[in-house]
């Protein structure tokens, strides 16, 4: 029982508790809930799965699927399964999933740091991780489980103990079945087995490749169902980048150095308090010889520092080489916080694996450094969410369901509001094609030849500014006379005959539903 309530377990479930009360009380405060359009998707899903209606979503157009392929169904299912037992709507219930996923974090830092645990709860305080656990994001169990690869590939390597194999198979397994990189994590334990290979430890070895062939033969078969329901492995096109290679890396360096600065939860606040704040707490509690003891650890200590900046470098490369073939999200803190999340932890755990006359100072470093960036990253922006006079999440989605109110059941929406995707399962959301995120902006007569024909009980375009992509003019056009006109809705077909009353393709003999 002492153990049990020992200073370090105290500590570390007081910091829980306040980390799970600031995701709680930001995503309450927040308009928008911290769900972005990704977010809701995996939150139709969980619903769908909820309502025994499988990986698919409403469907009212012949031969184009709503299977679930764009993302791996892990993070959803994990969704759907909180809800399932606490009765939370799938919102809470992915709240609940980011701090159960928080708390295994934890669990797993006592597990490789012991009494030296404190500082690296205090990690998840930097800006980056304090953000993105706030968020309805697969990336949150996806740091997970890179925390839980690092600590199988350390306990495996230093016990030879075949149940921490069983460990790196979860863990590769879990990462890939968050987001779709996480195959990275069955190709380094296939990297752990050359490591064996070259000290002709040859049971070890055998035990590395099986355990990383069947992860990667359980990953090949998910993405061949992907193909057979979608005809895409990953449910959609992925078109090539549209930078040049200048503006690729000045992107990606821009990026880098905005993942550097552990203060930017807090507007205008720049990298250059980074690293003030870091001389300062290095001059403070430091020595200068104190610099240099840490330079001589032992080797063997270096073990587990080495596998977090192995495993950082890693996603670091397949996730550049990802964005340099094909077009998706500019680089930001969602794309780059796992290799941030392993260069944080290795940068500390090379402090935790020293000597106990090197650790006593030290530690005293990322003790000043991260309590600063709980008071900025967490505490700061808790105090904001409450003194905000912005609208608040239960106020968007009351305002949401109003709106949606109009929509008959059955229909077909552009542009929705994306709230409305867990909120409105009986409606098929069906995106306009646009630019830079597919090869071509939709013109209205494309629209309409890819939604027809159908079943549907109408077809409405959600108003809303389409600045920031590039839509076919025709949509833009509608949007302005809508914004304009101050509507929620516009019925596409009546709509498309204002606008275009002498267009042929509206003539008699069309097969698009009319909404009338």
């Amino acid at each position: 029982m002492r153990k049990l309530f020992s200073p370090v377990n105290v500590g570390l479930l007081v910091l829980f508790f306040l980390y799970s009360f600031g995701i709680l009380i930001r995503s309450a405060f927040d308009p928008n809930g911290y769900v972005t359009s990704d977010s809701a998707h995996y939150l139709q899903l969980a619903q769908n799965l909820l309502n025994r209606d499988g990986l698919s979503t409403a469907n009212y157009v012949d031969g184009m699927s709503t299977y679930f392929a764009t993302w791996p169904i892990g993070y959803p299912l994990l969704i759907a399964a909180a809800s399932a037992v606490t009765g939370l709507s799938v919102f809470w219930a992915s709240k609940l999933v980011n701090i159960l996923c928080l708390a295994f974090c934890f669990w797993l830092v006592k597990r490789l740091f012991a009494e030296r645990a404190i500082p690296f709860a205090l990690i998840f305080s930097i800006a980056t991780f304090s953000d993105m656990f706030v968020y309805t994001w697969s990336e949150v169990p996806f740091l997970l489980g890179m925390l839980w690869l690092v600590f199988g590939l350390y306990r495996y390597i230093t016990t030879l103990k075949y149940r921490y194999i069983g460990h790196l198979f979860a863990a590769s397994l879990f990462m890939y079945f968050m987001r779709y990189i996480g195959l990275i994590g069955a190709g380094i334990i296939g990297l752990l087995g050359f490591y064996f290979l070259f000290k002709k430890q040859w049971k070890p070895m055998i035990a590395c490749w099986l355990s990383g062939s069947i992860s990667i033969l359980l990953a090949c078969i998910y993405l061949v169902v992907n193909f057979i329901q979608t005809g895409q492995f990953t449910g959609m096109e992925r078109i090539p980048r549209i930078e040049t290679p200048s503006e690729f890396w000045t992107m990606l360096r821009e990026a880098i150095v905005m993942e550097g600065n552990i203060f930017s939860s807090v507007e205008h606040v720049s990298f250059l308090w980074t690293i003030i704040v870091v001389l300062l707490a290095l001059i403070v509690f430091l020595r200068p010889k104190r610099l240099f003891q840490l330079f001589q650890t032992e080797r063997q200590r270096l073990v587990l520092p080495g596998l977090f900046l192995a495993v950082g470098i890693i996603y670091l490369i397949g996730i550049v080489y990802m964005r340099w073939t094909a077009y998706f999200d500019t680089f930001n803190f969602r794309l780059l916080g796992p290799a941030t999340f392993m260069v944080a932890f290795s940068l500390c755990s090379w402090i935790a694996m020293t000597d106990k006359r090197t650790w006593l100072p030290w530690r005293r470093v990322p003790m000043f450094v991260f309590t600063a960036t709980f008071i900025v990253n967490v505490l700061y922006p808790v105090y904001t969410s409450i003194k905000t006079e912005e609208q608040t999440y239960k106020e968007t989605i009351d305002e949401v369901k109003s709106d949606y109110e109009a929509i008959p059941q059955h229909s077909i929406v552009a542009f929705e509001n994306i709230h409305a995707r867990y909120l409105r399962l009986d409606i098929q959301f069906i995106k306009v094609h646009f630019r830079p995120y597919f090869a071509e902006a939709e013109s209205i007569e494309a629209f309409h030849e890819r939604i027809t024909p159908n079943n549907t009980a109408g077809i409405y375009l959600q108003v809303k500014s389409l600045r920031g992509y590039h839509y076919g003019k025709g949509f833009e056009k509608m949007m302005e006379q809508g914004l304009e006109e101050g509507k929620t809705f516009l019925s596409l077909w009546e709509e498309e005959m204002a606008l275009y009353p002498n267009r042929n393709s509206w003539k008699e003999g069309s097969t698009l539903p009319l909404t009338h």
